[in-house]
């Protein structure tokens, strides 16, 4: 498996819809802000203004976007945006706007005046945040995945279409298959993202580096074997140095924090599968069970068997 595929695996993600959406002009709308989401825009009809008024500009991506027909848009750090016919237009606080709708839920959330119609569907995909891979983080304000005809795009518009179809159908199972699909939805943006993307982020481009690439699929494939800074850079064919260099250059950090990451992270899920702190320690390359216990609890601020014992796998506080 590739080790995009397997970051996106390891990922505890639940995708859920807010709502499908008719917007007639004028319109507006603030989105709040929220922790730990990244919140989607797919464009079905029309077009829209999405703005994130905290952008950085140093990390080279406009923070406005311009969404149409076909579009995905996606604020993957859960930032307040601004969702508008025009750029220039004064933007309704999103919750008295579904108030004044009366909007309670089902069917489509219907906005506006009475001119023409943007129809989108709106959802988040929710991640916790002690799981957060790195790649989530380097990613930018706005992710713009937009459909032009020079790019492999065919899949958002049968997927867009089956996800706004089940969002306003009221069959029983509608809205799990919505939240499904919209999971697909995410790892088909940042495949996207990361193939087309003209300015890399960390991890994905170091994903994307043939050298830097292979050191990470070893760490990947095989989180159990005592790597050290040597092994791993004669999986890259580099010196130790460069090796060492290269890989925070590109990645942000250096290899052994994302080594004790990623077995940190793999450590989680396989005690939320009930597994017994010894059998974890070895699957995740500790000798020690002592060992595993004291860089868990230093990592997460809890042991091992306390966070198991929690039952469903979420951090205190």
């Amino acid at each position: 498996m590739d080790v995009l595929s397997q970051i996106l695996d390891s990922i505890d993600m639940r995708g859920s819809l807010y709502f499908a959406t008719e917007f007639s002009e004028p319109w507006s709308l603030e989105v709040p802000a929220d922790t730990n989401v990244c919140r989607f825009h797919v464009v079905i009809q029309g077009a829209c203004w999405l703005t994130v008024p905290s952008h950085d500009p140093s990390q080279g991506e406009p923070s406005t976007r311009l969404l149409s027909t076909g579009d995905l848009g996606l604020v993957p750090h859960g930032n307040l945006h601004l969702l508008k016919d025009q750029p220039d237009r004064p933007t309704e606080n999103l919750t008295t706007a579904l108030e004044q709708a009366g909007y309670e839920g089902e069917g489509s959330f219907c906005w506006g005046g009475d001119g023409a119609v943007t129809r989108m569907v709106c959802g988040y995909f929710a991640f916790d945040k002690e799981h957060a891979h790195p790649m989530l983080e380097g990613l930018p304000d706005i992710v713009h995945v937009q459909s032009t005809p020079n790019v492999d795009f065919g899949w958002i518009e049968p997927l867009t279409r089956f996800i706004s179809q089940e969002a306003a159908g009221s069959l029983p199972g509608s809205r799990a298959i919505a939240n499904r699909l919209s999971e697909v939805l995410f790892i088909q943006a940042i495949r996207h993202y990361a193939a087309h993307s003209e300015t890399a982020t960390p991890v994905l481009s170091g994903i994307s580096d043939p050298q830097i690439g292979k050191a990470l699929r070893a760490i990947h494939r095989d989180a159990a074997t005592p790597w050290t800074l040597n092994s791993l850079a004669r999986e890259a064919a580099l010196s130790r140095t460069a090796f060492a260099q290269r890989f925070s250059e590109l990645v942000g950090m250096t290899a052994t924090d994302y080594l004790t990451q990623h077995r940190m992270r793999l450590a989680c899920s396989l005690l939320r599968q009930q597994g017994g702190t010894a059998w974890v320690a070895e699957q995740v390359g500790y000798q020690s069970e002592a060992a595993f216990s004291r860089r868990f609890k230093s990592h997460f601020g809890v042991g091992p068997g306390a966070y198991r014992r929690q039952g469903q796998g979420k951090m205190p506080g």
